[in-house]
């Protein structure tokens, strides 16, 4: 990263910095390619010092059957998608997470479930006009 870094900084600088007060279309890229490449060779440095103190296991604790849940989940969802439209398959989706992942009492599950749905409908559906495939709920959708 730092090379790329430099490499940035390098383009910025052949396309002219300017002044402060006066900057040109370089000023910019140069200052962005030298940040970032400090802070990779920061990062570099960082992780091949010696620990401070007491070193921590970075896996004890980790899911992995939580992630592998999610993995599935989004996996059915991408396929489902289409077919059943936004509102159920998302719908199912939240469901899903919020009994699998932290157990949640049904009740409340359904009703956040439901909620997130319709606020995201709402803000990308209606908001934003993007268009969802509408799936199953296309003959009631058509009603209206």
């Amino acid at each position: 990263m730092a090379v790329f870094g430099l490499y940035i900084a390098f383009e910025g600088y052949r396309l002219g910095l300017g002044t402060l007060h006066k900057p040109k279309a370089g000023f910019l890229v140069f200052w962005v390619g030298m940040i970032l490449a400090s802070l990779s060779i920061a990062l570099f440095i960082k992780t091949f010092s010696p620990p401070v103190g007491k070193k921590k296991d970075l896996w004890k604790g980790v899911r992995w059957t939580a992630g592998l849940k999610v993995i599935g989940a989004l996996l059915v969802y991408v396929l489902i998608f289409k077919w059943l439209g936004f509102i159920l398959s998302t719908t199912l989706l939240l469901l899903f997470l919020f009994k699998a992942l932290e157990p949640h009492r049904w009740a409340t599950a359904f009703l956040f479930s439901i909620v997130t749905t319709i606020l995201c409908y709402l803000i990308f559906g209606v908001f934003l006009e993007l268009q969802f495939p509408e799936g199953v709920l296309k003959v009631i959708y058509r009603q209206f």
